[in-house]
């Protein structure tokens, strides 16, 4: 009967516990972040950098109606991104949000007309459209 009892109590422990745990032992959890850079605007947009929590991601020139799919070994539980780019002569810079275990650790960044920068978050299909979940 103790021996039930101290093996339900280390269970209830752990459990209460899970995100204390160190990420490489988060086995229930993507161990990587997916972020896709789009380019939809009508010219190409150069110097770009994807922020993941302060650490540069270099992509350089997006060519119009392209895109750039990054793969970032996720080392926090909360990542924060942000993106910087050159539309023309014009520098933006802009925080897009965070990426966690609500949204699967999948952003899409979309750039458009005069450097509107929109955001998907949660996974998306091949064609790059956001999935239906």
């Amino acid at each position: 009967m103790s021996r039930s009892l101290l093996i339900v109590l280390l269970v209830l422990f752990a459990w209460s516990n899970l995100d204390r745990f160190p990420i490489e032992w988060q086995f229930w959890r993507a161990r990587e972040a997916a972020i896709r850079v789009q380019n939809l605007s009508d010219q190409d947009i150069s110097d770009v950098v994807v922020w993941v929590s302060s650490i540069p991601q270099l992509i350089g020139t997006l060519k119009k109606d392209t895109a750039k799919d990054l793969s970032i070994p996720r080392r926090n539980p909360i990542l924060d991104v942000g993106i910087s780019f050159r539309y023309g002569t014009n520098s933006i810079g802009q925080h897009t949000g965070t990426l966690d275990g609500g949204n699967g650790y999948k952003m899409k960044i979309l750039t458009h007309f005069a450097g509107v920068v929109t955001v998907e978050e949660g996974p998306w299909n091949d064609r790059g459209q956001a999935s239906s979940r």
